[in-house]
């Protein structure tokens, strides 16, 4: 009998994942991609549900990583245009990996949670170097990711057809966000 591990079929999980999103992931098929019958899944995880909380920790942590790695060495307004880069990157090369951290519901664990204020507490450190209040703080936060959400969204589902360049349009719409930024 073929031995697996709780990571293989996380690692199986979110190659579906991102290939069908939430909705295509099934534990009969992650069994199969490993040769194996699906009870034995249930050695390492609980069910569907569970399996499904675990490629979320997994996801949240490569999306903070995405924009850890996209904000080292730059600051301020530069810092800001990398990690939006960055994240618009994440959606459209890992479009199910971003639907499920989008799926509060499956962070049935602490761990989810601790990486989704790291990825907060990663802004708040660049909006601390613009002097922008703390209690204005969440509300751009906000706003910078319901542009970055829907942005990356349509641009992943190709639904942008005119000519324009769509990475000016992208920055166009990120600098006229900027501008409520202090100097």
């Amino acid at each position: 009998m073929k031995k697996i591990t709780k990571e293989e079929i996380i690692e199986v999980a979110i190659l579906i994942l991102d290939e069908r999103g939430v909705d295509g992931v099934s534990l009969k098929e992650v069994a199969e991609i490993l040769s194996i019958k699906t009870p034995s899944l249930y050695n390492h995880i609980k069910n569907r549900e569970n399996l499904l909380a675990l490629a979320a920790y997994v996801s949240l942590e490569n999306f903070y990583q995405t924009l850890l790695l996209a904000s080292v060495g730059v600051e301020k307004k530069e810092a800001l245009l990398a990690m939006a880069g960055a994240y618009r990157q994440f959606v459209v090369d890992y479009p199910g990996q971003y639907e499920l951290i989008q799926k509060q519901s499956y962070w049935e664990n602490t761990e989810a949670d601790k990486i989704s204020n790291q990825v907060i507490g990663l802004l708040q450190k660049i909006l601390a170097s613009f002097d922008l209040p703390k209690g204005e703080q969440i509300h751009f936060i906000r706003l910078v990711r319901s542009y970055l959400h829907g942005f990356s969204s349509l641009t992943g589902k190709k639904s942008f057809q005119l000519h324009q360049d769509i990475e000016e349009s992208f920055i166009y719409g990120l600098n006229i966000i900027f501008l409520v930024l202090p100097e």
